[in-house]
């Protein structure tokens, strides 16, 4: 009988288990384009449970990891409309696998002769959520912030709310003078704490992404 009730436990969830998929990546506003304009459309939405603001996992292909989440941000009768908040240098494409976060791992099985007596465990450290992520765009040589991106900066500041952990990643490169770099830093720091974020950490670990631009990103941690 426990192997009957076990069975029928893996069944849901891996019945809930079957992903959504990428069906169209589109550009949103006015050339040039930035990466967090772009609406990704997946095939479901209220007919599989997709509710605006859920967070789902992005994974390409078969690989073991994700490559960030996908924020709900419009939903239809059979599709909805995400925007991606990215935890690296990977964006998605057409095609690739997105998971309910909530269903990314399987319960194990435990022994079918239970100890009666069971021993005290210590609970596992539970890993840190990868921080929400938000990407700007300087024009070369310059660290001024232009009216639009003042205002995502405020969008983000908004949804995030203004406590946890923030950061400012301006990262290190060898076209970008120091000088350059500290002011472009100095900028956004200034830019968060007049919206009501107390601190601002900075970051310059070497990244890149697509575009003739030069990125920074927002982060924040929960």
């Amino acid at each position: 009988m426990r192997r009957l009730f076990l069975s029928l436990g893996f069944a849901g969830v891996l019945g809930a288990q079957v992903p959504f998929h990428i069906v169209a990546v589109e550009r949103k506003g006015l050339p040039p384009y930035e990466v967090t304009d772009r609406i990704y459309r997946l095939d479901g939405g209220q007919d599989r449970g997709l509710r605006e603001g859920d967070r789902l996992l992005v994974k390409r292909g078969g690989g073991p990891r994700a490559i960030g989440h996908l924020r709900v941000i419009g939903v239809r009768g059979d599709q909805c409309e995400t925007h991606f908040e990215p935890s690296g240098s990977t964006y998605p494409m057409k095609g690739d696998l997105v998971l309910r976060e909530e269903l990314k791992w399987l319960p194990e099985a435990g022994p079918l002769n239970a100890d009666p007596l069971p021993k005290a465990l210590h609970p596992a450290a539970t890993p840190e959520a990868p921080p929400r992520e938000g990407v700007l765009f300087f024009l070369p040589q310059q660290a001024e912030l232009s009216p639009a991106g003042l205002k995502k900066l405020e969008a983000w500041v908004r949804d995030w709310g203004v406590t946890g952990r923030w950061a400012v990643q301006v990262p290190s490169a060898k076209a970008l003078p120091a000088t350059l770099q500290k002011r472009r830093a100095e900028t956004l720091q200034a830019a968060l704490r007049s919206l009501g974020v107390a601190q601002v950490r900075l970051e310059t670990e070497p990244r890149t992404t697509e575009g003739k631009y030069d990125p920074a990103w927002i982060r924040h941690w929960e």
